[in-house]
């Protein structure tokens, strides 16, 4: 790179989508003059002109001996006066000074320097004029610090810089003088003063380390979190895969967070419950919880809790000796001895009758359970995941379900969303129904009519997907074509009128809504919108044409 062509962007790194500039390893803002200029003020006649001159000259230094290392790094020149001609640039195109240097003596054996600049265009000269007025000595302080901090950082020794006619006084231009610390003689003294030169140089030192070390710190970080990212891309496709693979239907956007939810927590050894009306599909995320476990090699055992007595219930939980009731006339090991290494789903857990509740959290708690009627206790290793379509959380909160137990069960938990709030499943639940009924009913039914197809989208589905197919399964025993069509649905989903009860359901007006929920979850992508309608992106775009809608 030729110097004189040196550009802005290729010393600097623009990042706007984070918001940050950084120059090398240093952050760096864009300030306006005129701020500069009142903080100028404010500190000069809160500390006296002496002060703010010495705080000022200290601080430029720490911005040019920085600058200085990071263009050094950015540049890697061979000559440190290749540097300080890049520091001149620099300053050019940065708006701070045009900074023309007119001598420039360098003798890298001795490490003799001699230098002189002319600045022209000053905004330190500008601001002090502008805000405290024409001054009777030099005002640039923050400059003259930048220039004796970068080219210290370039020539790798101490040199200091004096300003010796400023704008700030009247001058047309301002004219600096530089030297190394031997070159100043009986005037280093008061330089060194000026700049506590040895704990300036410390303490940048210091703050380059750190800043160094937070960068790896943060690459590191960056690192682990693109891994993460990575495995968790991985993790996404594997369940999409296994969904598919169990002809479990997944369009939106909420059921993809679910499975993927389940994905991450199911190599863990943590409790789950899974909470969703009946029908949601929590039988099927209990059965991927379990493949998708290091127990995939044991067994799922299963149990629907409302389903039996109580006292059937605990014998089937947890196993009974003989004699322990009538009937019982040989030992029998509950499911939780049977599920051994692997995974008990227990459905419907919020059915379960208080004594029971202690016994089960017992189980949970102390890996131990007790036969009934027996007398010793039995170590298991089962993992439990629940289901149930209450809120266990309110029950547990009224007294109605222990809360120690809802604790211990609700270790992680799963909310599966009914149908209703993701209507852009249906379309390809409906189609995938429609395959299965007919092929296991021997009708030649291939598709589903759009106003057929807008009444299943628009019913609130109070059985969710389980009565989706239901509701298919019968349409397709009535159908008398190879198109499912409106005449064909039960009367309570052809029938059904708008919330205000005005009149039938307008196809078309609900059709349109339709699509354009679907193009704002998709971000307007047409592709997406197809897919999750399951309509070709042809007959999308013609029916958006049809009813007027931009992505």
């Amino acid at each position: 790179m030729k110097l004189k062509d040196l550009q802005l962007y290729e010393v600097l790194d623009f990042r706007p989508d984070e918001g940050i500039i950084t120059f090398g390893d240093q952050r760096m803002i864009i300030q306006g003059a005129a701020a500069m200029g009142l903080l100028r003020k404010q500190i000069v006649e809160t500390l006296g002109t002496d002060r703010a001159r010495r705080l000022l000259l200290r601080f430029g230094y720490a911005d040019g001996y920085h600058d200085a290392i990071s263009l050094r790094e950015r540049l890697k020149w061979d000559n440190p006066m290749d540097g300080v001609a890049a520091g001149t640039t620099l300053h050019s195109l940065e708006g701070i000074v045009h900074s023309v240097p007119t001598r420039l003596d360098y003798e890298p054996e001795s490490g003799s320097f001699r230098g002189e600049l002319v600045w022209r265009n000053s905004y330190e000269a500008e601001q002090h004029v502008h805000h405290l007025g024409r001054s009777d000595q030099t005002v640039c302080w923050t400059l003259v610090g930048y220039a004796s901090g970068f080219f210290s950082g370039c020539l790798g020794r101490d040199v200091y810089f004096r300003e010796v006619t400023c704008a700030g006084q009247g001058h047309a231009e301002c004219l600096l003088t530089g030297k190394d610390a031997a070159g100043w003689g009986d005037e280093l003294q008061s330089l060194i003063v000026d700049f506590q030169r040895v704990d300036l140089h410390e303490e940048i030192e210091r703050a380059r380390a750190a800043v160094r070390r937070q960068k790896h710190a943060l690459a590191r970080r960056q690192r682990l979190l693109d891994a993460r990212e990575r495995e968790i891309g991985v993790v996404r496709e594997h369940v999409l895969r296994h969904a598919a693979s169990h002809n479990f239907i997944v369009r939106s956007s909420a059921m993809r967070e679910v499975l993927e939810l389940a994905a991450r927590v199911a190599p863990l050894d943590t409790n789950v419950l899974i909470q969703g009306e009946s029908g949601t599909g929590k039988e099927f995320v209990a059965r991927m919880l379990h493949d998708q476990s290091p127990r995939a090699g044991g067994r799922l055992v299963s149990l629907n809790c409302a389903a039996l007595t109580d006292t059937l219930l605990e014998s089937e939980l947890f196993g009974h000796v003989r004699g322990a009731f009538t009937g019982a006339v040989r030992d029998k090991a509950g499911l939780f001895e049977l599920a051994a290494n692997g995974t008990l789903f227990l459905d419907e857990i919020g059915e379960l009758a208080p004594p029971l509740q202690a016994k089960l959290l017992r189980a949970l708690q102390e890996r131990e359970i007790r036969r009934v009627g027996g007398d010793r206790t039995i170590r298991v290793n089962a993992r439990v995941v629940a289901a149930t379509n209450r809120d266990l959380k309110a029950l547990a909160s009224s007294g109605a379900f222990r809360e120690d137990l809802y604790f211990r069960l609700a270790a992680f938990t799963i909310a599966l969303p009914p149908l209703r709030e993701r209507p852009e499943d249906i379309p390809a639940l409906v189609h995938e129904f429609v395959r299965r009924a007919a092929g296991r009913l021997r009708k030649d039914v291939k598709n589903v009519s759009a106003e057929a197809m807008a009444l299943l989208t628009g019913y609130s589905w109070p059985g969710n997907v389980r009565e989706l197919e239901h509701v298919v399964e019968r349409s397709v025993i009535l159908a008398r074509t190879r198109t499912l069509g409106a005449r064909d649905l039960p009367p309570e989903i052809r029938d059904v009128a708008d919330p205000s009860g005005a009149s039938p359901l307008n196809l078309k007006t609900h059709e349109s809504r339709l699509i354009r929920e679907a193009l704002k979850r998709h971000g307007g992508n047409r592709r997406r919108t197809a897919a999750a309608l399951n309509i070709g992106t042809v007959t999308l775009w013609r029916k958006m044409k049809q009813y007027g809608i931009s992505a």
